[in-house]
């Protein structure tokens, strides 16, 4: 309402004066008026005359990267295409071309190798583009898979239960299509992982084991490093909610492997769907 109101006194005050002006909408701060000088505001600044009391002129300049966009000949409104392009008419449906995040946040389900895990992450966009992101992670992991019996003579196959539970840091790096309004993306987390298995469908051969090498072999916990990454895009859906669909992979670095822990079940990967949420600054 603020803007409004600001920017029809502008326009009341340019008919009055007898001269078309345009407004220069700031982030952050009031709207300025003025007859913008586009051939000469093809740089860093935008520049611009602003009518003073006693009939002349002042010419004025700002900061490219303060303006937001510039209402020009009533309601035309110019965005910035490049040092090549210069200011050039919006077109779109959407007033953003790039949708601005400070935060974004994630819950995704996946389907790995012999199991299934679910994530969730908040991330903070910290360049002016909004390409890189850096945030947190948690992510629960459970797998169920199947490997050869221990026996010979037995030609069953026995599997052994593990769940993950999983955090820390992680890193983004983003593009977007304005013709397809959805991002594409890759990302990269580390941190650390508790890990329980469950390892009774081999309770004979534990048993023959002995405690002691049972708790070296086959623990029934333990903690390790979990890195993941996840390449994939999420689409716009509406204003500020994004369908989100990746190919993702996880590993798990152990300091001591248990005895029948499978590579499959430690380099899992698969792909995830999800939805990604955060408000888009305007």
């Amino acid at each position: 309402m603020k803007k409004l109101l600001l920017l029809c006194v502008f326009c009341m005050g340019g008919v009055l004066s007898g001269r078309s002006q345009d407004v220069i909408v700031l982030h952050k701060d009031n709207p300025l008026a003025g007859r913008v000088l586009w051939e000469k505001s093809k740089g860093d600044s935008l520049f611009y005359r602003s009518a003073v009391s006693s009939g002349d002129s002042l010419l004025l300049f700002v900061p490219r990267r303060r303006v937001e966009y510039v209402l020009s000949d009533g309601d035309r409104r110019m965005l910035y295409r490049g040092k090549t392009r210069g200011w050039q008419p919006w077109r779109g449906r959407t007033f953003n071309e790039v949708p601005q995040h400070r935060m974004l946040y994630a819950a995704s389900w996946s389907t790995i190798l012999d199991g299934w895990s679910i994530d969730a992450s908040a991330m903070r966009m910290i360049n002016r583009n909004n390409r890189i992101g850096v945030g947190a992670f948690v992510r629960y992991l459970s797998t169920e898979p199947t490997i050869g019996a221990i026996v010979d003579t037995d030609p069953s196959i026995d599997t052994y239960e593990h769940q993950v539970i999983a955090f820390g840091a992680q890193a983004e790096v983003r593009g977007y299509s304005r013709r397809l309004k959805t991002f594409f993306y890759v990302d990269f987390g580390l941190g650390g992982a508790y890990h329980r298995f469950d390892w009774s469908h081999y309770s004979a051969m534990l048993e023959w084991l002995g405690e002691s090498r049972t708790e070296k072999q086959y623990p029934s916990s333990r903690w390790a490093y979990q890195f993941n990454y996840r390449l994939g895009a999420y689409v716009r859906l509406t204003r500020g909610l994004y369908a989100d669909v990746a190919f993702t992979g996880i590993g798990h670095i152990f300091t001591r492997i248990p005895q029948k822990y499978i590579s499959s079940d430690q380099f899992p990967f698969g792909f995830s769907v999800g939805l990604r949420f955060g408000r888009e600054r305007r």
